[in-house]
């Protein structure tokens, strides 16, 4: 026998609940109900819940939803918000993670979460707000970035759960897909790269700048921005036969690339042999200018005192080349120099196979997946390729 679900209650039934009680606050204009919980064993006075709404169904509609999580044992303090309940996770949750992830979580919920969602008492979100919030950020944030503050909101409130402070997780209900796309949601924007020509614009806007050298790995390597942020001078060999960079760290937690198969060693063409030795130099001034300021970490890219670089400084740095070079700046990001990589030399006639394994993927079906729309049929190395590319330029 098939079991019945439970009706919904009505109106009445709230209404008839011996611990409710129904009125309108006609001072204020508002529709109120006060719920009457059990005694205080320390203050020997009854506990009253209230929930109050301009509109009467909307009061019936929010006082099932508390009087449920009730039922549950769930019994969270009249004002408890999102706000309080990411900041409560934030607090206690956080203590074990490298200072880098905790920080990055706390400027996502300060950016990302709090002003949009923290205003709403947690037990009347619903997973309609969600979905409202997440397609207001999604033109903003990455696909990534978007995944990660739906899943630190997700933490958040199953901490509240586990704290009795709210029976539902509405945020695990509003679910993305691996390009951060809602259900029913329309493709976002596809992936760019440069031409040939925007880049040579790129570069000859940056020449003579501390982000020449930066631009002309990106662009002839295929390096992640994360792993040209972790370069160190000792992975770079601009002295042997055959000038090497070994894309070995990243900034990521943990200082690993993304996969195994990312960690690389790849033949420099001569443009980023000139600009990485330029740039040794511009760095050197840099170093005597900041005197006891400079922090000797031994990276390529760090700001003027030696630290490292987080990708808000590499951004709007970038931003300001674009825009020199006539592009609109709000429409790049430092990730489109890999995508440029892989276009200029799929151009060239470099084969599938080898792009593959210059931008360290574990095959071709990563690559032609994430490449789509860079990917043209054919042929051969890629610093030779970049050599003839480029050969006017820098």
């Amino acid at each position: 026998m098939v079991p019945r679900t439970p009706r919904k209650p009505t109106r009445a039934d709230l209404a008839d609940r011996p611990e409710v009680s129904v009125y309108l606050d006609k001072a204020r204009k508002l529709w109120r109900a006060e719920i009457r919980l059990r005694q205080d064993p320390h203050t020997g006075r009854c506990q009253v819940k209230k929930v109050s709404s301009k509109n009467k169904h909307t009061l019936y509609d929010k006082l099932a939803r508390v009087l449920e999580a009730l039922d549950e044992g769930v019994n969270s303090p009249a004002r408890y918000t999102v706000a309080d309940c990411v900041a409560e996770f934030l607090r206690d949750q956080t203590g074990d993670l490298a200072p880098a992830t905790r920080d990055n979580y706390t400027r996502l919920a300060r950016t990302h979460i709090t002003p949009y969602l923290g205003r709403y008492l947690l037990a009347e979100l619903r997973v309609a707000d969600v979905l409202a919030w997440l397609r207001g950020r999604k033109p903003h944030l990455s696909s990534r970035t978007l995944r990660l503050v739906l899943n630190l909101l997700e933490r958040a409130i199953r901490y509240a759960q586990v704290q009795e402070m709210v029976a539902r997780n509405v945020a695990e209900l509003a679910r993305l897909d691996q390009r951060g796309r809602l259900k029913g949601d329309k493709p976002g924007r596809p992936s760019k790269s440069m031409t040939l020509k925007q880049a040579a614009a790129v570069l000859k806007a940056a020449e003579g700048t501390r982000w020449y050298a930066y631009l002309v790995l990106s662009i002839v390597t295929g390096a992640r921005t994360e792993e040209i942020r972790a370069l160190t001078w000792e992975q770079i060999d601009t002295d042997s036969t055959v000038p090497t960079i070994h894309v070995w760290t990243s900034v990521r937690g943990n200082g690993d690339t993304k996969t195994r198969r990312s960690r690389r060693s790849l033949e420099l063409p001569r443009i980023a042999v000139r600009a990485v030795t330029a740039h040794k130099a511009m760095q050197a001034r840099e170093r005597l200018a900041a005197a006891e300021l400079w922090q000797d970490n031994d990276l390529v890219f760090c700001t003027r005192h030696g630290t490292p670089l987080d990708h808000h400084n590499v951004l709007r740095d970038l931003r300001t080349i674009m825009r020199k070079a006539g592009l609109n700046d709000k429409e790049w990001t430092a990730r489109e120099l890999r995508h440029t990589f892989v276009s200029l030399l799929s151009d060239h006639g470099v084969r599938i196979e080898e792009i593959s394994l210059l931008v360290g993927h574990d095959g071709t079906d990563t690559t032609e997946r994430v490449y789509r729309h860079q990917l043209r049929p054919v042929r051969r190395s890629a610093a030779a390729a970049m050599d003839e590319i480029l050969h006017d330029v820098g």
